[in-house]
């Protein structure tokens, strides 16, 4: 090879080396980007991974209102504004949504987790775990106890109460409704008659436990139908009022 053409085949073969590559890799992602989306999957994170609050249907409705997802080609999907879509939800407290390397998009979600459903009035509505307001779901209702007459003033109190009910099996079990009566909160059991009262959210734990150890032993002796109320809110005790027994008829 003449000497002179050496550098000249030199900067050829070294603009091959660095040049041939990108255009590959250009074409092979020109070429993924025209492919079509193959399939959705969307997961729910537990522990609500076996509970719609909101469906699949709603989800591809809500990223794909205009056709299908497998209609999509990849370079059409915007990933940012799809997890906007689905984190502006009331259902949805947070979703993540990537594309795996052979096309298929992947939807997780983690839905809003309701602790209790409010009735105030004509309105009714959620509080979650977080002790915010949460709509109705349209796709299923949450087994959560009912909460009637919550002052919006001793709400922080009423979230404290019911994230106790919610995060212990026993009480999530058998507590059915909570009742709100000036500043004292009352519940009652499933199965049972008599009226808990737990007072504030004061000693939470404490009044709890003890209502469990009472609900325990009472069980065990055939003794819960005897009673019309359980007060909770005396120190380290529970004050319970019995059933008033039925008096003979007096012989005239």
């Amino acid at each position: 090879m003449n000497n002179k053409n050496k550098p000249l085949f030199i900067i050829l073969k070294i603009s091959c080396i660095v040049l041939l590559p990108i255009l590959f890799l250009s074409f092979a992602n020109h070429r993924n980007n025209n492919r079509k989306v193959q399939k959705l999957i969307i997961t729910r994170q537990a522990p609500l991974d076996s509970i719609q609050y909101i469906t699949n249907d709603a989800i591809e409705t809500l990223l794909f209102s205009v056709k299908n997802a497998e209609e999509y080609a990849l370079k059409e999907l915007k990933m940012n504004l799809l997890e906007k879509k689905l984190d502006a939800d009331p259902m949805v407290e947070n979703a993540d949504i990537y594309l795996t390397i052979d096309g298929v998009l992947k939807v997780i979600i983690k839905q809003r987790e309701p602790i209790a459903r409010i009735i105030d009035h004509n309105q009714f509505y959620y509080m979650d775990i977080q002790g915010v307001h949460m709509p109705l779901s349209k796709a299923t209702s949450a087994r959560v106890p009912i909460v009637r007459g919550l002052n919006e003033a001793l709400w922080e109190d009423a979230y404290l109460i019911l994230k106790h009910i919610y995060t212990d099996p026993f009480l999530k079990e058998n507590i059915v409704e909570v009742i709100n009566n000036k500043k004292n909160f009352y519940a009652r059991l499933r199965g049972a008659d008599f009226l808990v009262c737990i007072g504030n959210s004061e000693d939470i734990s404490l009044k709890f436990n003890n209502l469990k150890a009472f609900y325990k032993k009472a069980s065990k002796d055939h003794f819960l139908d005897k009673y019309t109320k359980v007060d909770l809110q005396y120190n380290n005790q529970v004050v319970c009022h019995r059933t008033p027994e039925p008096t003979a008829p007096t012989q005239e």
